[in-house]
């Protein structure tokens, strides 16, 4: 997208997503200065707006940007759940507590 958009594009746009946004997806979309990210359920393993770091409210770095967490949280969850257990063909099956754990991800 970003190659044949400009990037100050992303800074009147707003991302809304399933799962809080990784450390990783946090800093990328601080650096391109996003206006605001929401998502349904938090990402307690590598959250990066919240959970585990807060990238997004860093004075010390770019411009921080607002975010808005837990919204539709159930309606995420169990889109997750459906996708992990029904809809990933291609997926690695789950095996014991890993499994456990990515139906309990929010």
């Amino acid at each position: 997208m970003l190659r044949s958009h400009p990037k100050s594009l992303l800074r009147s746009t707003d991302l809304y997503v399933t799962v809080e946004p990784c450390v990783m997806c946090a800093s990328a979309l601080r650096q391109y200065q996003i206006r605001a990210v929401y998502f349904g359920c938090a990402n307690d393993r590598f959250g990066g707006t919240g959970s585990i770091l807060s990238l997004h409210s860093d004075f010390t770095i770019d411009p921080p940007y607002p975010v808005y967490g837990g919204l539709f949280r159930k309606e995420a969850i169990m889109l997750l759940r459906r996708f992990y257990i029904q809809e990933n063909e291609k997926g690695r099956r789950p095996k014991g507590m890993g499994y456990a754990r990515i139906l309990e991800i929010c």
